[in-house]
């Protein structure tokens, strides 16, 4: 726990921050078994640790926006459809942030996965970006590797704030978080009449993931809410 709130002061595990979460729909005279909920979280199957979530809410859930590391890649389109499912008489919630691993033993950007028995990348495609900038091996933005294209350009956008950092993990950590909640944001406010009446909350962090054995994290950074 040392080792992450060394990063993260403010995580909880996700048993508690479920429980916060629904308390703060609550708050906003939502009822989470009328609303539907969706994340824009990194493809990568560890963040399924938070879909545990779903059977609090309305529908299988959750619509998934986000891409690899966690860009909301589904667009104005997939909001559309996301807002297009809203319960009548209900709202919806979406939950986004980056994630990056952190192991038993404090190294950032790396965990130990079921069934392996060396420890693995995480975010796998943000510490991609960040070797490729550091070498030079740029991915051009092409079809058939859009997503990470588009990574790769965040960090070289960024790259002399990254070069300064003391933790370059955590620093595009961070960096991918305000990217994500930018882009999210902009994708609301532009699509903000799909909603109708409904009310949307958004609840933005950084997922904490830990070996296997252990219990993800998750340090809230924003709320927000749309249609109060």
């Amino acid at each position: 726990m040392q080792y992450i709130t060394k990063h993260y002061s403010e995580a909880e595990p996700l048993s508690l921050v479920e429980k916060n979460i629904l308390e703060e729909i609550q708050k906003h005279g939502m009822r989470p078994k009328q609303c539907i909920w969706g994340t824009s979280v990194c493809s990568d199957e560890v963040n399924n640790s938070l879909d545990g979530m779903s059977r609090h809410f309305a529908a299988p859930g959750p619509f998934r926006f986000g891409g690899i590391s966690g860009i909301p890649f589904a667009g104005k389109t997939g909001f559309r459809a996301f807002a297009s499912h809203i319960p009548d008489d209900g709202g919806a919630v979406i939950v986004y942030g980056p994630h990056i691993g952190i192991s038993k033993n404090g190294t950032t950007g790396e965990l130990m996965r079921e069934g392996q028995a060396d420890s693995s990348a995480c975010c796998g495609s943000l510490i991609a970006g960040l070797e490729n900038v550091k070498a030079g091996n740029i991915l051009m933005i092409s079809h058939d590797d859009y997503q990470q294209g588009q990574v790769n350009k965040l960090l070289i956008e960024n790259y002399k704030d990254i070069k300064k950092a003391d933790n370059q993990i955590v620093k595009i950590t961070d960096i991918a978080y305000h990217q994500i909640k930018r882009e999210l944001t902009d994708m609301v406010s532009a699509c903000i009449e799909n909603l109708g009446n409904s009310p949307l909350l958004l609840i933005g962090g950084i997922v904490i993931n830990t070996d296997v054995e252990q219990e993800d994290y998750f340090e809230i950074r924003d709320i927000s809410i749309f249609n109060s």
